[in-house]
Parts: C-alpha cells; sequence; structure tokens
C-alpha cells in the first residue's frame, strides 16, 4: 500500500470513528472507545474548530479510561485552546508525575507559558520536550516554533524550525512555515529557498505555488512569479485570487493590456470587487485611455462609494482633462475616507498649483511631506513652489530640515546648494555641492536642466572637475 493510501485510509477510520461518536451523543447510548480512538475523535475536532464537541468527547474518554495520561493530555490542550492557562498547566504538572517522559506533556507545558509570556520556563520546558523526542524529534521542533508563531516571537519560531529542518529536511510542514515566516520577515531568498524544497517533494501544491509567486513577485523577478501562478492555475483553474495576482504581476513589468484581461477573468469570479475595478482604472490610465479608465472608477465607487482609490483615480483623470474643480472634488473625496496618504496630498497640491492657488498648494504639500518626510520627489516640488513665489528664505530652511531626515540623499543637496547659490550664499553652497557630487556625480546634469546658470560658475566648474570619477 502506498503511504497516500494508507494516510486516506487512516482519515477514512477517523472519520466513521468520529460518527459513531456523534451518533452514540444523539442516540444517548454510550458505546465503547479505546484511547486512542479517542485521542483521533478529539484531534479532528479540534482541528475543525469544534471545541464543545472536542471538550465532550475528552471527558468522556476520562470517565471511561480515568488513568489515561494522554487523554488528561489532550484535556490541558482543550484547556489551552480555551485559554484557561492555569488548570491547563495544573493538569500537565500532575500528568507529569505519571508520566515524566512524555514530550507531549511538557511541549503543553512550554505552550502554556509562552501564551503567559514566560518565554524562561517556556524554553526549559521545550527542552524537556525534545530531551524526551526520541524519533519524533523534527515534529516537536515544528510543534515548539508554532508555539512561538502564536506568540509572536518570529526569532525564536525560525530558530526552532531551522532545528527542525536539519533533523528531516523532508518534513513538508515545517519547509511550509520557514518559507511562510521568511516571506513574513522580508527574507525573500530564504523564502524562496525553502517554498521550492516544498516543491521539490511535492510539486503539486496549489497553495505552495500561489506563495512562491507572491515572494517572487516582491523580489522583482516577474518573469518567475507569473510561472508559479501559472502552476497553480493549471493545478486549480478556478483559483480566483491566483488569476488576480497573475493580473497585478503584468501589471508590474507595464503589460497593461494583458493584465486587463486576467482582471476581467477574476470579475467573472468575484463581479462586484470594487478593487479589480480600480486596477483596471490604473492600467487604462497608463494605458492613457482616460474614458475607460474612468467608466473602471465609476464603476468600483457604485460598488464601493468608500473606495478612496477609486476617487482619487477618477481626480487623476480629470486633472490631466484640465477639469481643475472636479479633481478637487474627487481627491478631497478620497481624503475625507483617508487622510493618511501621502499621494492624495501632493497630487492635491499639484491641482492647486496648476491652477495658481498657491497657498492652497503649499498647504496640500506640507501635508504630504509631513506624511512621508523621505519622498525626495515631494519635497523639491514643494521647496521649488515656495522657491518661485519669492520665498527663498522659506525654502533654503524647509530643505535643509528636508535633508537633515535625508543625510545621502544626493537630489537634496543639489538643489539646497543650488537655493543657496541663487540666494548669494556661496560659502554654504559649495560643500553641499561636493558632498552631492560624492553621492551621485552625474546628478548635477539634472541641476543644471533646471537652473542652467549655474554651470557658468567657475567654482561650481572646478568641484566638478575635482571630483570627477
Amino acid at each position: 500500500m502506498s503511504d497516500r493510501a494508507g494516510k486516506d485510509n487512516t482519515e477514512g477510520e477517523t472519520f466513521e470513528t468520529l460518527e459513531r461518536f456523534k451518533n452514540s451523543l444523539v442516540s444517548g447510548k454510550q458505546q465503547y472507545f479505546d484511547i486512542s480512538d479517542f485521542e483521533d475523535i478529539i484531534e479532528k475536532l479540534l482541528e475543525d474548530g469544534d471545541i464543545e464537541l472536542a471538550e465532550a468527547a475528552v471527558k468522556q474518554g476520562i470517565r471511561m479510561h480515568p488513568a489515561a495520561i494522554p487523554l488528561k493530555v489532550k484535556n490541558a490542550q482543550i484547556l489551552l485552546t480555551k485559554g484557561d492557562v492555569k488548570n491547563a498547566l495544573e493538569n500537565l504538572k500532575n500528568a507529569e508525575q505519571v508520566e515524566s517522559t512524555n514530550p507531549d506533556i511538557y511541549l503543553l507545558k512550554g505552550t502554556a507559558y509562552t501564551i503567559e509570556g514566560d518565554e524562561k520556563n517556556a524554553v526549559e520546558a521545550f527542552k524537556q520536550a525534545i530531551r524526551f523526542a526520541k524519533d519524533e524529534l523534527d515534529d516537536i521542533l515544528y510543534h515548539i516554533g508554532s508555539a512561538f508563531i502564536h506568540s509572536g516571537d518570529l526569532k525564536m519560531a525560525l530558530r526552532y524550525l531551522e532545528k527542525a529542518h536539519r533533523v528531516n529536511p523532508g518534513n513538508e510542514s515545517v519547509l511550509y512555515e520557514l518559507g511562510f515566516l521568511y516571506d513574513q520577515a522580508g527574507s525573500y531568498k530564504k523564502s524562496i529557498y525553502y517554498y521550492n524544497q516544498y516543491l521539490d517533494i511535492d510539486p503539486f501544491n496549489t497553495t505552495v505555488w500561489y506563495n512562491l509567486g507572491i515572494v517572487y513577485n516582491k523580489e522583482k523577478q516577474y518573469k518567475k512569479a507569473l510561472e508559479a501562478y501559472d502552476y497553480a492555475l493549471t493545478l486549480n483553474e478556478k483559483f480566483h485570487q491566483a488569476v488576480f495576482n497573475k493580473a497585478n504581476t503584468l501589471t508590474n513589468i507595464g503589460n497593461y493590456r494583458e493584465a486587463i484581461k486576467y482582471y476581467q477573468e477574476f470579475l467573472k469570479g468575484d463581479p462586484n470587487n470594487d478593487e479589480a475595478y480600480c486596477y483596471i482604472g490604473e492600467c487604462y490610465l497608463n494605458l492613457e485611455n482616460f474614458r475607460k479608465a474612468l467608466q473602471c472608477y465609476q464603476k468600483a465607487i457604485r460598488l464601493n462609494q468608500k473606495n478612496d482609490n477609486a476617487w482619487y483615480g477618477a481626480g487623476l483623470i480629470m486633472w490631466s482633462e484640465k477639469r481643475f474643480e472636479e479633481s478637487i472634488i474627487f481627491i478631497k473625496k478620497a481624503l475625507k475616507i483617508d487622510h493618511s496618504i501621502p499621494d492624495y496630498w501632493f497630487s492635491l497640491g499639484k491641482v492647486y498649483h496648476d491652477m495658481n492657488e498657491f497657498e492652497k498648494a503649499l498647504a496640500a504639500y506640507d501635508k504630504a511631506v509631513t506624511i512621508e518626510p523621505d519622498n525626495t520627489e515631494m519635497w523639491l516640488v514643494y521647496t521649488d513652489l515656495v522657491f518661485n513665489i519669492g520665498q527663498k528664505e522659506r525654502a533654503v530652511n524647509l530643505l535643509e530640515e528636508a535633508s537633515l531626515l535625508n543625510k545621502n540623499d544626493a537630489a537634496m543637496k543639489y538643489r539646497l546648494s543650488a537655493y543657496l547659490f541663487l540666494s548669494r550664499h556661496r560659502k554654504k553652497a559649495l560643500p553641499l555641492f561636493e558632498q552631492a557630487l560624492r553621492l551621485n556625480f552625474n546628478g548635477y546634469r539634472e541641476l543644471f536642466d533646471i537652473y542652467p546658470g549655474l554651470a557658468e560658475i567657475k567654482s561650481i566648474k572646478k568641484l566638478i572637475e575635482k571630483n570627477k570619477p
């Protein structure tokens, strides 16, 4: 018999046992189940989230087998699931007196301590679980890792899962968790490594292919992301989220027409998804098909009046068509829903800027850079307006403040040095210009495009010659 057939057979037997147990409860006629039967019943009920019935099963099991330590351990597991840590620990300590080498007891003790935030006692209990694990060491280490996942200690979780992987490199549960957790931790290369290790063992797992696609996308390996989503869709053609993510990846590589096709395919399975209409609208916006883009944003708004992205997208189209008053109305609608997004404020500032309503533009720009102080483009547009309306000292002060927050930003240093030159503060300007050259030598050309007169200043020419790579 193959492993798969054996597993299916075991699952079938568990299902039959569970049905017999449920029927006995309905009929009121108590049936006999041995200890392992009760363990299987309780485990299946806990997997299904039916804690109440699991509790009934463990009580009946203990009545039938009062000396059975495995059932007392299951009782402690249920108490932990219910959040009753105190009684769970009391049960486990009693069980420990009888079976001092049972790793499950220490595993649950450690889990209880992690819930309480008592890492010291948790680690001690887990050490005992590892000590008595025998041939189940990788599973014990996996469950320890899982306990730390639930307590929110990612570093400790990864430490134990890595140990489990070293003990048994073929443990699929361990490989999956490592792939998932390294993705959450932002270690995408490690995540990709472990997901691929998993797929070497089981290449037919749809979820792993899908997750791998997500990580490849984050790593900007778009071709591999598309391949991963295609594998997921080959295994399950109705996996709508994979269709959606494939469309997102196509958008990332600028293949907007193909992306639209997949977003539309996704909408067949989820026709009222307002976000999908927004993404299609964004694709049309990038294709400069403003009419279709606006139709998509309007559809999204009809489906969800609180979709700020849809209001914002419509506002951008109004702006591109120089319908400034309407653009402001739409962008303000987006801001009313979510005023914490800097792009909304920045775009509102640009619309006011184009309308020559400079004070309103400055107020909006100020909001944008307050929310996102490391955004160079926003600072430069903001301070350029301040400088160009004659408030030169204020522009210098603002950009000095921005440069303190972004000390290695060459573009800011170039622009600040330009403001200082043009404000006749050459002594302050020259060191800044040289710092900028050292950070990004070629950046000075862009500065000369904006302020061509600077190219004729001898001291600047000397610095360029001196710092030439």
